[in-house]
């Protein structure tokens, strides 16, 4: 009945081809619609865009570029830049509407794809006859609560938008059992599935450059990811000390974008602060693409990302493909992740006295080199060869499912006729 090839679209509010991207979904899309489109499927990924309206082709994928609206962009500047980003996601929500509106006119799509986050496909869940799957990345209420969000009119609109996505969608899935949990006990929905998402290391030229500048030759524990209270920056610039006095030869390499939290103005400030005589033996690199961070992790002794809160850490999966140890988080979807003591470690979130005991411990763990290969096998089952076929298969029920609604409605209409 269907196809063996599907036209299929992506939505996102952050891809891999813009500069201000550093944020897992980004990484996601482009590995899932790359992945999709190596097996000769119709692969188009639309993506908020600061730079223009382009229309090109990544990896086999069709990337098209969606700025805001000349008239958000007017009204921003009437305010003098005071309108609430809610305002710029619905006009992004209805930019995605009309693009997809003109590509299913140029030739049917099958099936679009939207993440709940940013709240990106709601006009189109409305007004847009194609089936959707919702892809859950987060659930907002835990994630703002993780992240210190202070409430707001405006968070608690974007958290009722989101709501109302979920809503509207009848297939729902999230990456981890974690997140799967959260949103049935939580949210209160229903058959959420579980769809894991693909993983593979994609830059194979890599860039050694930050690397021999800034880190060869030196020991040190690894963090990267933005600097927020939710993935635990503050729980590891807390126990940094206790690491860095016991093993003086010890650096700590602390690399992504600084952002401000309710602790501090600066969490890079927050963290050279608490690390106090020890803080000349912190390194803190802005992000990296992955061509110069892949050396970075690759040099690292340990990586450690305590996360508060996460889906299924995109740069946990890519530590342990580049077979380094990792130090994760219990209640956070790090146990899909490592078996304690075999393909990582894991420790209680929020207690920095529990992960300076870890790190200190694993620092000097005879079986790093054995748990750091344990962590690479793991990983492959990620591949794209394992996980994009169960994708495709909810895909395919989907299709099966808006077809049989269609046949039924059809079928009502003629007997109301008779």
């Amino acid at each position: 009945m269907h196809p063996e090839s599907l036209r299929i679209a992506f939505a996102t509010p952050e891809h891999v081809t813009e500069k201000y991207f550093d944020g897992g979904l980004a990484n996601y899309t482009h590995r899932v619609a790359a992945a999709l489109a190596r097996m000769g499927h119709d692969i188009h990924v639309l993506t908020l865009s600061e730079i223009d309206n382009a229309e090109f082709e990544h990896d086999g994928v069709k990337v098209h570029r969606i700025p805001n609206s000349a008239g958000w962009s007017h009204l921003d500047r009437l305010s003098r830049h005071h309108l609430p980003p809610t305002v710029q996601l619905l006009d992004f929500s209805a930019q995605v509407y009309r693009k997809l509106k003109r590509l299913n006119a140029q030739q049917p799509i099958h099936l679009v794809q939207f993440p709940n986050y940013s709240c990106c496909g709601l006009v189109s869940m409305y007004r847009l006859r194609v089936p959707h799957a919702l892809r859950a990345s987060s659930y907002l209420p835990a994630w703002n609560s993780a992240a210190g969000v202070k409430r707001t009119l405006d968070s608690r609109l974007v958290k009722s938008l989101e709501g109302l996505q979920f809503r509207r969608s009848r297939f729902v899935y999230a990456p981890s059992h974690a997140l799967q949990q959260m949103l049935t006990n939580e949210a209160r929905l229903r058959d959420v599935r579980v769809i894991r998402p693909p993983f593979y290391l994609e830059t194979e030229n890599c860039d050694s450059s930050v690397y021999d500048r800034f880190l060869k030759g030196k020991k040190y524990l690894l963090f990267f990811g933005r600097f927020q209270l939710h993935k635990g920056f503050h729980t590891l610039a807390q126990a940094l000390p206790r690491v860095l006095e016991q093993y003086p030869e010890a650096y700590a390499v602390l690399v992504g974008r600084d952002m401000k939290s309710i602790l501090a103005p600066s969490m890079a400030d927050y963290a050279r602060t608490q690390c106090g005589n020890y803080a000349d033996r912190l390194v803190l690199l802005e992000k990296l693409p992955h061509s110069q961070l892949y050396p970075v992790i690759a040099g690292a002794h340990l990586v450690v990302l305590p996360s508060l809160i996460e889906n299924l850490s995109n740069a946990g999966m890519e530590a342990m493909g580049l077979g380094k140890v990792l130090i994760g988080t219990t209640g956070t979807s790090f146990e899909e992740l490592i078996s304690d003591g075999a393909t990582g470690f894991l420790v209680p979130p929020d207690n920095p006295e529990a992960l300076a005991e870890k790190i200190i411990s694993s620092w000097i763990d005879p079986k790093l080199e054995q748990i750091g290969a344990a962590a690479r096998q793991r990983i492959l089952e990620f591949s794209p060869g394992r996980t994009i076929e169960p994708l495709l298969n909810y895909y395919r029920e989907i299709l099966e499912d808006n077809h049989a609604r269609a046949r039924f409605g059809r079928q009502s209409s003629s007997q109301a006729l008779e």
